[in-house]
Protein backbone atom coordinates (compact mmCIF):
# COMPACT_ATOMS: atom_id res chain seq x y z
CA UNK A 1 0.00 0.00 0.00
CA UNK A 2 3.23 2.33 0.69
CA UNK A 3 4.42 1.65 -2.74
CA UNK A 4 0.54 2.05 -4.63
CA UNK A 5 0.05 5.59 -4.01
CA UNK A 6 3.52 7.05 -4.99
CA UNK A 7 3.32 4.94 -7.71
CA UNK A 8 -0.24 6.31 -8.44
CA UNK A 9 0.90 9.57 -8.27
CA UNK A 10 3.82 9.28 -10.49
CA UNK A 11 1.30 7.69 -13.14
CA UNK A 12 -0.87 10.83 -13.00
CA UNK A 13 2.14 13.06 -13.25
CA UNK A 14 2.71 11.14 -16.63
CA UNK A 15 -0.73 12.16 -18.07
CA UNK A 16 -0.11 15.91 -16.98
CA UNK A 17 -0.01 18.25 -19.80
CA UNK A 18 3.77 19.09 -20.45
CA UNK A 19 3.73 22.96 -21.12
CA UNK A 20 6.52 25.39 -19.96
CA UNK A 21 3.97 26.99 -17.42
CA UNK A 22 3.69 26.23 -13.68
CA UNK A 23 1.21 23.50 -13.22
CA UNK A 24 3.58 21.06 -12.91
CA UNK A 25 4.83 23.10 -9.48
CA UNK A 26 0.88 21.72 -8.55
CA UNK A 27 1.63 17.85 -8.78
CA UNK A 28 5.35 17.86 -7.32
CA UNK A 29 3.54 19.35 -4.72
CA UNK A 30 1.00 16.84 -4.27
CA UNK A 31 3.40 14.34 -4.49
CA UNK A 32 5.60 16.22 -1.73
CA UNK A 33 2.74 16.30 0.57
CA UNK A 34 1.00 13.07 0.19
CA UNK A 35 0.14 12.83 4.01
CA UNK A 36 -2.05 15.87 3.90
CA UNK A 37 -3.67 15.72 0.52
CA UNK A 38 -5.10 12.20 0.51
CA UNK A 39 -7.26 12.64 4.25
CA UNK A 40 -8.31 16.24 3.27
CA UNK A 41 -9.58 14.29 0.18
CA UNK A 42 -11.57 11.49 1.80
CA UNK A 43 -12.39 14.01 4.75
CA UNK A 44 -13.87 15.82 1.91
CA UNK A 45 -15.73 13.03 0.22
CA UNK A 46 -17.24 11.94 3.62
CA UNK A 47 -18.69 15.17 4.23
CA UNK A 48 -20.44 15.67 0.95
CA UNK A 49 -21.64 12.33 1.41
CA UNK A 50 -23.21 13.46 4.60
CA UNK A 51 -24.28 16.45 3.67
CA UNK A 52 -25.98 14.68 0.88
CA UNK A 53 -27.65 12.27 3.47
CA UNK A 54 -29.24 15.02 5.45
CA UNK A 55 -30.61 17.03 2.64
CA UNK A 56 -31.97 13.76 0.66
CA UNK A 57 -33.58 13.26 4.81
CA UNK A 58 -35.04 16.65 4.72
CA UNK A 59 -36.44 16.83 1.50
CA UNK A 60 -37.76 13.43 2.85
CA UNK A 61 -39.27 14.59 5.66
CA UNK A 62 -40.79 17.79 4.41
CA UNK A 63 -42.71 15.67 1.55
CA UNK A 64 -44.36 13.38 4.19
CA UNK A 65 -45.62 16.53 6.18
CA UNK A 66 -46.86 18.13 2.79
CA UNK A 67 -48.89 15.04 2.53
CA UNK A 68 -49.96 15.24 5.99
CA UNK A 69 -50.87 18.67 5.74
CA UNK A 70 -53.08 17.69 2.47
CA UNK A 71 -54.95 14.68 4.00
CA UNK A 72 -55.74 16.86 6.65
CA UNK A 73 -57.51 19.52 3.99
CA UNK A 74 -59.42 16.44 2.90
CA UNK A 75 -60.94 15.46 6.10
CA UNK A 76 -61.74 19.34 6.33
CA UNK A 77 -63.42 19.14 3.10
CA UNK A 78 -65.14 15.98 3.84
CA UNK A 79 -66.81 17.43 7.33
CA UNK A 80 -68.48 20.28 5.15
CA UNK A 81 -69.59 17.84 1.77
CA UNK A 82 -70.49 14.17 3.08
CA UNK A 83 -69.47 12.24 0.04
CA UNK A 84 -66.57 13.47 -2.22
CA UNK A 85 -64.22 11.64 -4.59
CA UNK A 86 -61.19 12.64 -6.54
CA UNK A 87 -62.34 15.13 -8.77
CA UNK A 88 -63.98 16.75 -6.31
CA UNK A 89 -61.12 16.75 -3.78
CA UNK A 90 -59.16 17.62 -7.02
CA UNK A 91 -61.25 21.26 -7.55
CA UNK A 92 -61.07 22.22 -3.78
CA UNK A 93 -57.62 21.80 -3.19
CA UNK A 94 -55.98 22.42 -6.30
CA UNK A 95 -54.16 19.10 -6.63
CA UNK A 96 -53.79 16.62 -9.60
CA UNK A 97 -56.89 14.17 -10.10
CA UNK A 98 -54.63 11.44 -9.33
CA UNK A 99 -52.73 12.41 -6.55
CA UNK A 100 -56.11 13.55 -4.98
CA UNK A 101 -56.77 10.15 -5.52
CA UNK A 102 -53.93 8.39 -4.41
CA UNK A 103 -54.68 10.40 -1.26
CA UNK A 104 -57.87 9.46 -0.50
CA UNK A 105 -57.08 5.64 -0.99
CA UNK A 106 -54.32 6.00 1.94
CA UNK A 107 -56.83 7.58 3.94
CA UNK A 108 -58.98 4.26 3.13
CA UNK A 109 -56.24 2.14 4.10
CA UNK A 110 -55.60 4.31 7.15
CA UNK A 111 -58.99 3.72 8.01
CA UNK A 112 -60.36 7.61 8.24
CA UNK A 113 -62.38 7.01 5.06
CA UNK A 114 -64.87 4.25 3.67
CA UNK A 115 -65.67 4.10 0.16
CA UNK A 116 -69.01 4.46 -0.41
CA UNK A 117 -69.99 3.99 -3.81
CA UNK A 118 -68.26 3.25 -7.07
CA UNK A 119 -70.01 4.62 -9.88
CA UNK A 120 -68.84 4.22 -13.70
CA UNK A 121 -65.54 3.61 -12.44
CA UNK A 122 -65.34 6.51 -9.71
CA UNK A 123 -65.11 5.93 -6.36
CA UNK A 124 -66.90 8.08 -3.39
CA UNK A 125 -65.30 8.07 0.02
CA UNK A 126 -66.93 8.91 2.97
CA UNK A 127 -65.82 10.25 6.64
CA UNK A 128 -65.59 6.68 8.95
CA UNK A 129 -68.69 6.90 11.42
CA UNK A 130 -70.49 8.54 9.14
Amino acid sequence: MDRAVPTLVHALLALAPRRDDESHKLWHWIEDHLEIVFPVAGVTVVLLVIWAVRRGMAQQADEIAVRLRQKDEIIRLMRAKLLVDAQTVAQGLKLDRFHAAALLEELAKEGKLVQARVQGGVASYRLKGL
